[in-house]
């Protein structure tokens, strides 16, 4: 991402995204899969009908003979649907609505899709990427890749889009066809009331498509193993039976009823503990970067010397370290990378663990010689108490927690399908509700971590 930057003249500033990854995220994504298989992003169900509904009107359009990618198409339509959205609530920031602050301001005859398609209208990580390993899973889309561009609409994702545009007929047709048509001419759309009931992301499926969705969920997707869909459908009735008692006790020494599976509870147990270990990780970082930042404001320079002695702060958050590493290793896991992080994680030796969590960020903090200075994505300020997701795969955590008292660790895909097990049954805005009271999402929060 660039920024214009210029009082003396023209240029650009680049600014690196502070994504910490220490060489680990393959370990996150295989954890966060065993939890949820085939969930990815997804926490409420117009992500997936958008997403859907911007695959189908891609095909229909190349149809047409008119070269458009599922991607363009999909992202137009998204944006149109936010549009709406904010229409409806008076531009408020709503943690199912993107791009607040990139849309305020224009007016319905610049609707055109010449211009909604552009990459700079909309924002650069719309919710369509989150539903990328939910569309094949659930068994919407065919797919001869992982690319969204590959994706093309199954009977059961065409039957999904017609329940749930079912009486909404633009100009006496579908709503796919509606926008078919839109997308061969730069003109604005038309029947942006009748679209509205149907695309606004804050408004509830009809019943008949969350039926269906229910059903997708719960099926079987191509290519997926019945071993897959198994462990989605345990989570399932694990993340209902919440909802039904949410002062329900979760602990990890007590295996619910729901998860049948051993393994799959052991599963879930072993990406927490490792979440956690990666978490205290992080810590450990955070608080060199706030080091530095003091070491800066008292003229020291912009470094931490591995010469000196490490300041009290840090050595207790290398014990907390060493605690969860140690954890995680008790599970007796087989997957070779967490393990070897967590090995790195458990050196003796306070000043060579630090060397080791130092290499492996190398964005934000990088080691020269003996010294640790700042890398492309430094920021050199106090650390906030409610920090962004912290990483690519945390990045699909973006909505609001609720109330509930889930385990520590805790994959997010666990407590996203909360959400959208509620949003099936009718019931998603009674816990945003509560989660908004604990914790107000804003649209630089939601940005920060798309």
């Amino acid at each position: 991402m660039t920024l214009s930057w210029g009082l003396l003249g023209p240029g650009v500033l680049t600014v690196e995204r502070r994504v910490r990854t220490l060489g680990v995220s393959a370990s996150v994504r295989h954890f966060n899969e065993l939890a949820v298989p085939g969930l990815g992003g997804v926490w409420f169900c117009k992500q997936v009908m958008l997403a859907t509904l911007g695959v189908m009107v891609a095909q229909g359009a190349r149809g047409q003979r008119r070269q458009l990618t599922n991607i363009e198409t999909a992202n137009a339509i998204e944006a149109l649907a936010c549009w709406l959205g904010f229409g409806r609530n008076d531009w408020q920031a709503e943690p199912r609505l993107r791009g607040v602050n990139k849309m305020r301001g224009v007016k319905q005859e610049a609707l055109s899709f010449r211009r909604l398609r552009e990459q700079k209208f909309y924002v650069t990580q719309p919710m369509r990427m989150s539903t990328v390993e939910a569309l094949p899973a659930f068994g919407l889309v065919d797919a001869t890749g992982s690319r969204f561009n590959t994706f093309a609409c199954t009977e059961a994702g065409e039957a999904f889009i017609a329940a749930s545009c079912a009486n909404v007929h633009p100009n006496r047709r579908t709503v796919a066809d509606h926008l078919i048509d839109w997308t061969s001419n730069v003109k604005p759309i038309g029947s942006l009331d009748r679209l509205g009931h149907v695309l606004v992301p804050t408004l509830p499926l009809p019943e008949r498509a969350r039926v269906l969705l229910t059903e997708r969920l719960r099926s079987c997707g191509r290519n997926e193993s019945s071993y897959l869909q198994q462990r989605r459908c345990e989570a399932l009735d694990w993340v209902e039976t919440i909802r039904l008692a949410p002062s329900v006790s979760i602990d990890w020494d007590n295996q619910p009823d729901e998860i049948r599976n051993d393994t799959h509870w052991a599963d879930l147990r072993g990406g927490a503990f490792f979440t956690l270990a990666r978490d205290a990780a992080l810590d450990v970082l955070d608080a060199l970067e706030v080091q530095i930042s003091k070491n800066e404001k008292g003229g020291r320079g912009m470094v931490l010397s591995l010469r000196d002695a490490l300041p009290d702060g840090v050595h207790t958050k290398l014990d907390m370290l060493r605690r969860a590493g140690q954890r995680f290793r008790n599970e007796k896991r087989t997957e070779s990378e967490a393990n070897r992080f967590c090995d790195d994680c458990l050196l003796p030796d306070d000043k060579h663990l630090v060397r080791e969590l130092v290499k492996r960020d190398g964005r934000v903090l990088r080691l020269r010689g003996d010294d640790i200075v700042p890398g492309a994505a430094y920021q050199g300020r106090q650390q906030r108490e409610t920090a962004p997701a912290r990483n690519e795969a945390d990045a699909e955590a973006a909505p609001p927690d609720t109330s509930i008292d889930w385990p520590m660790g805790l994959s997010f895909r666990v407590r996203n399908l909360f959400l959208l097990n509620a949003d099936l049954r009718g019931d998603l805005e009674r816990w945003l509700n509560r989660a908004n009271a604990i914790a107000p999402i804003t649209e630089s929060e939601l940005e920060e971590t798309a």
